[in-house]
């Protein structure tokens, strides 16, 4: 056998065929890759990655592989030689691992010089070697297990002919069907329940998740048992039919295994990052599913390079979630499409009204013209007869402009792919959720008006049921009551979350009582309430003011639950600026920008998901906060902190606009990072117990608790975290934690936005959230300036390896025959 393949080997690569099948795929893969302009073009994509040579690569080699393999047996049938074969001692299997194995190393030898490629783009990464190398290898894997797919079929297609030409036209169109014709039939969804089953049956559903790095072994299995029935086929056809119970029993065994692997199967995630690696939480969702969840991904359409990595990504992500379910389905449109401008209109219109957010990008032609385009960066999903949840991949990155244009840095787009995962899996959830969870924004304490918190309620709009109420004296205010069919009183809270934000009024026992029992029946609430009163509206007419304590009848239920508010406040070297108007020039204000030492931009105290990663938070006149050293069982986890150049002034505290013009000096700021936002998680006792009327503890109505059950708070000693400013020429809320003075975007909505799904969906929806992924950019200035070189560099090289080989081949070759012959 071994005879056999070195013969066959050595047959490709001394002859012309041979070596010219290597070079024209070298060719259209260097041209695509690197020389012509289109969207695989590795430097126009500004990503260092050779996704394009993976998607590429199937469709050269669906021609080039039977090129390869059509005289494996069809030139052996046409001249006789085939019976030559039989006489020697070799069995049918081992003639036919023989050539298919002599034909794989001939595909092997074709992918060798691509490692060219994955130089190139190692040395222009930014910086170098700023490349996902072990999801290189995975798709390497994918594509040479695909290509050894084409050789089985090939090796098949030359054995029941004499011709090679028909072997070839077989070849390429049992092939093309194997890779594409099976996800055509799924795409025209004509036999209702079993679409999927049959686009399983074809090579692009398996290959897709191998050429992303990812191995399954359910597509291992697949292309192994394609291999062996394709081999399988080539051996019935040479033993003339004798073979049928033999290829009758390998085809039971190969269903029966991959019908067995797709049950019990691993997956392995090359990626550096574990790009594709689910999470257990998504992977129980998917795996509960007991109906079809329809994703519509408005992302299809001509895109700068950023949205075209964007909608890979989803793709691919999407795919990673059919591999967990049956259930899952998708498709991507293109909502301007048609060429009809009233229905281009109405599309657009509908899509708005079912809640996508448009916005325009800015496209520049290939003649230097530059236009607005809309874009709908996002989907709807679809889940029964349920309602449509829609939802936007780049809701983080978000900025209104005046233009109306979106302005997104390669960082941004990153941060939106990193997050892929919890938006799909979100609104799977909110799709599949019988009850909307609902929010409860408390009044009646002098709490930020709608105004003033309307960005953020405008984002949980989206996800939650949010309303705004007072407690006042309602008993079931936050709690409601029933009774069953036995007459057995229960109670169930009304909000799953309570927001407090910035209240300037105190509370009453009775509101007290009501929260506090709220929080015992598993009620969560977001404390953002400051122990001291200031302001910078008292300052607008004046240059100084005294800030002093403000008595919010908290602080006792509170201490009870875990912390302690201090009634100081925290000066920062690390701060905002604050802005002084100078004058106006041309109707328009002018301000110089003043480092103000009582808006720290605070930092993260822990590692703690919800505030990982985090960029820096803007708060304004924010105090300490400590941990008390009562209730043990409580988990008390810092999350937010001033940075280590910290003041901390005792109330009363008088400010003036006079610092403004100090130098800052380290030695006036001697404190270390004081925390200012605490996640309390645990049991809670009850501020009222052994407090009140035992009648009271007692009654069934009342259904009082000592003791919580198991449930979670967040208390932040700076109300205005919340607090979206709002644009004085419209008078329209701006979005949170953008600084309309300097374009500075903090984290302020991140932040609010984590605190709320920690608390509404637990840790690990938050885990999932948080989740960061290496951007990997390529040198920009390298590929202006190196640009022809690495053209050159992809195009020669490959190639030259080749054509050196070859020759070397053939100088072998003649050597040893020329030689023998003299």
């Amino acid at each position: 056998m071994f005879a056999l393949f070195k013969k066959e080997v050595s047959n490709f690569l001394s002859s012309l065929i041979g070596i010219m099948v290597i070079v024209v795929f070298l060719l259209i893969m260097g041209l695509f890759l690197w020389v012509l302009p289109t969207e695989f073009n590795v430097l126009s994509y500004g990503y260092a990655n050779l996704d394009g040579l993976f998607i590429l690569a199937p469709w050269v080699f669906l021609f080039l592989v039977p090129a390869v393999t059509m005289r494996s047996f069809a030139e052996e049938n046409r001249t006789g030689t085939i019976e030559i074969l039989y006489t020697k001692p070799l069995s049918d299997w081992q003639i036919i691992l023989a050539k298919f194995l002599a034909c794989v190393v001939l595909v092997l030898l074709a992918l060798i010089p691509t490692v060219v490629y994955y130089f190139s783009v190692y040395r222009l990464g930014f910086p170098v070697g700023n490349l996902d190398s072990g999801g290189i290898m995975g798709s390497y894997i994918g594509l040479f297990l695909l290509s050894a797919t084409f050789v089985s079929i090939g090796i098949f297609c030359s054995s029941i002919t004499g011709n090679q030409i028909l072997s070839f036209v077989f070849s390429v169109f049992l092939c093309g069907f194997m890779y594409i014709g099976f996800e055509l039939i799924y795409s025209l969804s004509l036999f209702g329940s079993i679409d999927l089953f049959i686009q399983q049956l074809g090579m692009s559903a398996h290959y897709s998740s191998l050429s992303r790095g990812v191995v399954d072994t359910r597509d291992l299995l697949y292309f192994l048992g394609v291999i062996v029935l394709f081999l399988s086929l080539a051996k019935l056809v040479l033993a003339r039919r004798k073979w049928i119970v033999s290829f009758i029993l390998s085809l039971v065994i190969v269903v029966v295994v991959n019908v067995a692997g797709s049950f019990v199967f691993t997956r392995f995630d090359l990626t550096s990052e574990k790009r594709y690696s689910l999470s257990d939480t998504t992977k129980e969702t998917l795996r509960n599913l007991d109906d079809y969840v329809y994703f519509k991904v408005y992302l299809e359409g001509d895109f700068p390079a950023g949205f075209k990595k964007l909608r890979r990504e989803t793709r691919e992500m999407l795919d990673e979630f059919k591999a967990y379910s049956k259930y899952v389905d998708y498709e991507f449109i293109n909502p301007f499409e048609s060429d009809d401008r009233a229905e281009v209109v109405e599309t657009y219109n509908t899509l708005c009204r079912q809640g996508l957010t448009p916005t325009n990008i800015t496209m520049r032609g290939s003649d230097g013209s530059v236009k607005s385009i809309p874009i709908f960066p996002g989907a709807l999903v679809s889940y029964r007869n349920n309602p449509e949840v829609a939802v936007d991949f780049l809701e983080s990155q978000r900025l209104l402009t005046p233009d109306g244009q979106l302005q997104l840095s390669p960082e941004d787009l990153n941060a939106a792919m990193q997050k892929l995962e919890y938006y799909l899996l979100d609104a799977v959830t909110r799709a599949t959720r019988s009850q909307q969870l609902s929010i409860g924004f408390i009044e009646g304490h002098g709490e930020l008006g709608e105004a003033e918190v309307y960005d953020i309620t405008q984002t949980l709009e989206k996800k939650y049921h949010v309303t705004r109420g007072e407690i006042g004296d309602k008993v079931d205010a936050l709690i409601e009551r029933y009774e069953d069919v036995n007459g057995e009183v229960h109670a169930n809270i009304k909000y799953d979350a309570l927001v407090i934000a910035k209240p300037t009024q105190p509370f009453e026992e009775k509101e007290k009582f009501l929260i506090d029992q709220y929080i015992m029946h598993g009620g969560k609430v977001l404390w953002l309430v400051e122990p001291v009163y200031a302001t910078m509206d008292s300052l607008t007419s004046q240059e100084s003011t005294i800030a002093v304590d403000q008595d919010l009848n908290l602080d006792d239920m509170l201490f009870k639950y875990g912390v302690r508010l201090n009634r100081n406040l925290l000066l920062d070297m690390n701060c905002a600026p604050l802005p002084i108007r100078v004058g106006q020039v041309g109707g328009q204000p002018q301000y110089e920008f003043y480092r103000w030492f009582y808006f720290p931009l605070a930092q993260t105290a822990s590692d703690h998901p919800m505030v990982r990663h985090m960029n820096a938070i803007k708060m304004d006149f924010v105090s300490s906060i400590e941990a008390t050293t009562s209730e043990s069982n409580i988990v008390k986890t810092p999350l937010l902190k001033t940075s280590d150049y910290t003041k901390i002034s005792g109330t009363p505290v008088f400010i003036t606009l006079a610092m403004l013009r100090q130098n800052p000096d380290k030695r006036f700021f001697p404190s270390k990072g004081q925390n200012v936002a605490y996640l309390l998680k645990g049991s809670f006792p009850s501020l009222y117990a052994n407090r009140i009327n035992p009648e009271i503890e007692e009654s069934k109505e009342m259904h009082f608790m000592s003791e919580s059950v198991p449930t979670a708070m967040i208390v932040v000693a700076d109300g205005d975290i919340i607090r979206n400013q709002i644009d004085a020429t419209s008078k329209k809320p701006l979005p949170l934690g953008y600084d309309k003075y300097t374009n500075n975007i903090y984290g302020n909505k991140d932040f609010i936005e984590n605190a709320i799904t920690y608390l509404m969906e637990g840790e690990n929806s938050l885990n999932i959230r948080s989740r960061e992924f290496m951007d990997r950019p390529l040198d920009l200035d390298k590929i202006v300036k190196q640009r022809l070189l690495w053209q050159l560099i992809n195009m020669i090289i490959p190639i030259g390896i080749v054509i050196v080989f070859g020759l070397i081949m053939v100088l072998i070759r003649e050597l040893k025959y020329g030689t023998r012959k003299r």
